[in-house]
């Protein structure tokens, strides 16, 4: 067999690093399938369904399976056939230098978004003609409910470090191979939040499911900002995190005192001011504390060269 025979022979060959939406419906199929299968063994061995760490191992497991194994090595994605250490890099996840600057990036933009949503147990407290006191305030801020050592939430909230391993690692990173970087921003970001509606089958509320789906899409317009800004998915990771766990002691109020339907009506009026802000402390930031060979300019180059 000669080289072009080779050549033609290896331009036949199925890859899924190739065919961009074919990847994201399996790789999201192939997770489904994974956390079932989980959940099933985890009963088989005893792990009751109830267990307060319940929540923390199944889907955990689940995507360790999904991202570490499964995606680079069975589907060899984003980039097709990769080692393990170029993976981690290829995907942003061992880019963790400069460490302090990425890690105060994080949790400073997380509290720019949890103190935001605070805004709407301030105004809804307005509009319902009562007072704003001390009382209230502590209402409307209420860490106790977060850090009492009977909280769930550390616990609920740590699979949001591998949603943007998933989402803004190796999905933003398949979709830039083809489309710009607005796009696929935009891809990523509807992707992960119409992905909530799958809560639906749990038997979520409808009104908390359809906020689900808006915070995902508006916040997933910053999550793959803020990961091709910094070059790295740490900040993302830690942004998720710490917002999933803490948005219930900044929401509380609103949340206790406002219908399903008022709260999506908020939610959608402080998200368009929030996000915008916070793509505006993030290039502050970085273009001053976090050095990038040329910011959003070189994913653009590097797209068009592979």
């Amino acid at each position: 067999m000669n080289a072009v025979d080779i050549h033609l022979q290896d331009k036949k060959r199925f890859r899924f690093s190739d065919h961009l939406w074919i990847s994201l419906v399996t790789l999201n199929g192939v997770w489904i399938l994974v956390i079932i299968l989980v959940a099933i063994a985890a009963n088989l061995i005893g792990v009751p369904g109830d267990a307060p760490y319940r929540p923390l191992i199944t889907p955990t497991l689940a995507h360790i399976l999904v991202l570490f194994i499964i995606a680079p090595f069975v589907f060899q994605l984003p980039n097709g056939k990769t080692t393990f250490r170029y993976y981690l890099d290829n995907i942003r996840l061992s880019r963790i230098q400069p460490f302090l600057p990425l890690l105060i990036l994080g949790i400073s933009s997380s509290l720019i978004l949890l103190l935001a949503l605070t805004a709407n147990s301030f105004a809804h407290r307005f509009i319902q003609g009562l007072p704003i006191n001390i009382g209230f305030l502590r209402m409307a801020i209420n860490l106790q409910s977060t850090l009492t050592p009977n909280s769930l939430s550390c616990i609920v909230s740590f699979p949001a470090i591998f949603e943007e391993i998933f989402w803004r690692g190796v999905i933003l990173v398949l979709f830039l191979k083809r489309y710009s970087v607005k796009k696929s921003i935009l891809i990523t970001a509807l992707g992960f939040g119409l992905l909530h509606f799958f809560n639906l089958v749990g038997g979520m509320d409808p009104s908390f499911v359809i906020r689900q789906v808006i915070f995902g899409s508006a916040l997933g317009f910053f999550y793959g900002y803020l990961v091709l800004h910094s070059n790295s998915l740490m900040p993302a990771m830690l942004f998720h995190f710490l917002v999933n766990m803490f948005i219930g002691s900044f929401t509380g109020y609103i949340q206790s005192n406002a219908s399903g339907e008022t709260q999506i009506l908020y939610s959608v009026i402080n998200l368009t001011v929030a996000v915008p802000i916070l793509i505006l402390w993030v290039k502050f930031f970085c273009d001053r504390w976090v050095p990038r060979p040329a910011g959003l300019k070189q994913i653009v180059l590097w797209r068009k060269s592979i």
